[in-house]
């Protein structure tokens, strides 16, 4: 990981790739998973979202390997029951998200971190209603039309990456919470309890690539975000 400097910043590592860019390779990533990993890749609901989910959780292994200096194969998930994953005795956190084939993973060694990424799709007004906030419902109503898509986007990366930092998942109340509007920096505006969470939590969103929005939420405690963004490895 790249150093960060200790009173500043909060350094993050983002990795993005294509899951069907190593289906040659599957053979062998499949030897990197336990037996309830790959019971869960035959669980899913057709044989290529299983072999991508797969590749993807032996990639991630690697990728963590590399960080830790332990075997790919050897490292122990914990999973709580919202479905965030640590790794017991390490000093790192790291949050994944899975859209279509691609994967995307952040690491980050010194806070709390939450990642969601997401492809831009047409929904109806019901369907980007439901897990927006009353103040981002109306905020979004003030939108362009030709911007809607993106902005709702932006919201729901946002808050998957917010509530995924928490380690809550959807236990938390979407509504309990706003993020700023779409044209602003992207931030917490409230959190119902917490007055002093968007002094606590920084984030960044955008089109990570065409139709493919990207956010993640990083607790720093009031310190700057800094990003390295990895392609394929």
């Amino acid at each position: 990981m790249t150093p960060a400097s200790e009173n500043s910043e909060v350094s993050v590592e983002i990795w993005l790739w294509d899951n069907a860019d190593y289906v040659g390779e599957a053979d062998h990533l499949f030897t990197l998973l336990n037996d309830e990993e790959l019971a869960r890749r035959d669980r899913q609901f057709s044989r290529q979202k299983g072999t991508f989910w797969a590749i993807s959780r032996a990639r991630v292994r690697e990728r963590l390997a590399s960080i830790t200096g332990k075997t790919a194969v050897d490292l122990q998930f914990e999973e709580n029951e919202y479905g965030k994953l640590r790794l017991p005795g390490a000093n790192l956190h790291f949050s994944l998200s899975h859209e279509g084939s691609w994967t995307a993973l952040a690491i980050c060694e010194q806070a709390e971190i939450g990642l969601d990424l997401e492809a831009v799709k047409p929904l109806s007004r019901e369907e980007m209603d439901w897990p927006l906030s009353p103040v981002e419902r109306q905020h979004l109503s003030e939108v362009a039309s030709e911007d809607i898509p993106q902005a709702f986007f932006r919201y729901w990366t946002l808050k998957e990456a917010f509530i995924k930092g928490l380690g809550l998942g959807v236990s938390f109340p979407l509504e309990d919470f706003d993020m700023t509007p779409f044209g602003e920096a992207p931030g917490l505006l409230r959190v119902h309890g917490d007055p002093e969470a968007a002094k606590n939590w920084v984030f960044e969103a955008h089109e990570i690539r065409p139709g493919l929005r990207f956010a993640v939420g990083v607790k720093s405690g009031g310190k700057e975000l800094k990003l390295a963004y990895h392609a394929k490895t």
